[in-house]
């Protein structure tokens, strides 16, 4: 059984570093939540969601993701996702990762800083 995955965040830390930093000699690809993902053949991509269409349109066609999403709560709760991979702005990590949490999704995969404050971050570690 593959395990199903879903992307909130359609830039370059989801799925455009990767040639970036390709040359760097401390760098070890993949590099990007997409590309690790797509290396393992026990994960499937099933969802991304970003803010704008045109962010949704140009991931989902580099990574052959079949759905895109404007609302990442619409796209947790209707995709039920085994992980969510989260590279947004940092104010809407902790949200995202307690609502995650809050669905049943079982691994969270969030970019840095997971919460701005401590506060924030027991509620995601508490979810």
């Amino acid at each position: 059984m593959r395990l199903r995955v879903a992307l909130v965040g359609c830039g370059r830390m989801a799925g455009f570093i990767d040639r970036e930093v390709e040359h760097y000699p401390a760098i070890k690809l993949p590099y990007s939540h997409a590309a690790a993902f797509a290396a393992c053949p026990d994960l499937e991509m099933v969802a991304c969601c970003a803010r704008r269409q045109e962010s949704v349109d140009r991931f989902r066609a580099k990574w052959n993701v079949p759905r895109g999403y404007l609302d990442w709560r619409e796209m947790i709760e209707r995709e039920r996702p085994d992980i969510v991979s989260i590279t947004t702005h940092a104010e809407l990590h902790a949200p995202i990762t307690i609502s995650a949490a809050e669905h049943g999704v079982k691994g969270i995969y969030c970019e840095k800083a997971i919460a701005l404050s401590l506060a924030e971050a027991d509620r995601a570690v508490a979810a």
